[in-house]
């Protein structure tokens, strides 16, 4: 039985984990549904500290691990086919019994795209696809300007919109080492043109966005409509870009009304 990242777990620890450590699970006895999350550009898998505490046990929380993961953003270089193929090998049999999959920003792109390989190939889908704080993938990239900005500019812009705590401004080694990470993964976002096909997917399509989210417009969540063959919902809550630890009960209350009905089955 392997561990679970700890609730409130440090970030620094878990980002200094092996890399090739995808999934973070154990024994899947809460309940029959599992849920996978992709973290957002240069997070770690801190990001769903507190997760698993609010969900209770209608779910099992497995946090994901980004495949061939390093701090200058190696895994990139392979581009995002490369990278969802790696992703599914090292879920292997997660994907094999019902799961949910949700995506924040970055791990929307990867949430998608990791769907959208399954179906063509007639591989099981998740029981719903959830994203969040991203535009849909036919979308120019919020973030794409990233790559023409210093590293002074990029880490202002991203405390702008609550991507990094400024508590952490001053430590300039751990920022030296984030950035190169972020603008890895912003790039690998930006350079995604496949989306751009409008191909619909087969499982229910929820969609959370942030009502003060400065990247990503209602509009924007909306028209993931459009990829969306097995039902499509908007689901607005409060906060900005990273409205799960912003509004944590609201999102909570969402996020747990489309679990429960699942894990019940």
């Amino acid at each position: 039985m392997r561990r679970r990242p700890v609730d409130g777990a440090p970030a620094r620890r878990l980002c200094n984990q092996d890399p090739s450590s995808v999934a973070q699970t154990v024994d899947p006895g809460g309940g029959p549904v599992t849920l996978l999350g992709l973290h957002p550009a240069g997070g770690s898998t801190a990001f769903f500290a507190g997760w698993q505490r609010a969900l209770g046990e209608r779910v099992h929380l497995v946090p994901v691990r980004i495949p061939g993961r390093d701090p200058a953003g190696g895994h990139c270089r392979q581009g995002l086919p490369g990278l969802v193929a790696a992703l599914e090998q090292d879920l292997g049999p997660l994907l094999d019994r019902p799961y949910l999959l949700y995506g924040h920003s970055m791990g929307a792109l990867l949430a998608y795209r990791l769907t959208r390989h399954r179906a063509e190939h007639g591989r099981r889908l998740p029981e719903r696809l959830l994203v969040g704080a991203y535009p849909a993938p036919h979308l120019p990239h919020p973030l794409r300007r990233a790559a023409r900005l210093t590293d002074a500019e990029l880490v202002a812009w991203l405390l702008d919109f609550g991507a990094l705590p400024a508590a952490l401004r001053a430590d300039t080694g751990w920022l030296s080492e984030r950035i190169a990470l972020v603008r890895a993964e912003i790039g690998l976002c930006a350079g995604d043109n496949e989306g751009s096909t409008h191909r619909t997917l087969p499982c229910p399509v929820e969609v959370f966005s942030g009502e003060d989210d400065p990247l990503v417009p209602a509009a924007d969540a909306a028209a993931w409509s459009a990829h969306a063959g097995g039902g499509f919902e908007l689901h607005r809550v409060p906060g900005g870009h990273f409205f799960p630890r912003e509004a944590k009960d609201a999102f909570f209350r969402r996020l747990g009304g489309l679990v429960a009905p699942l894990a019940a089955v």
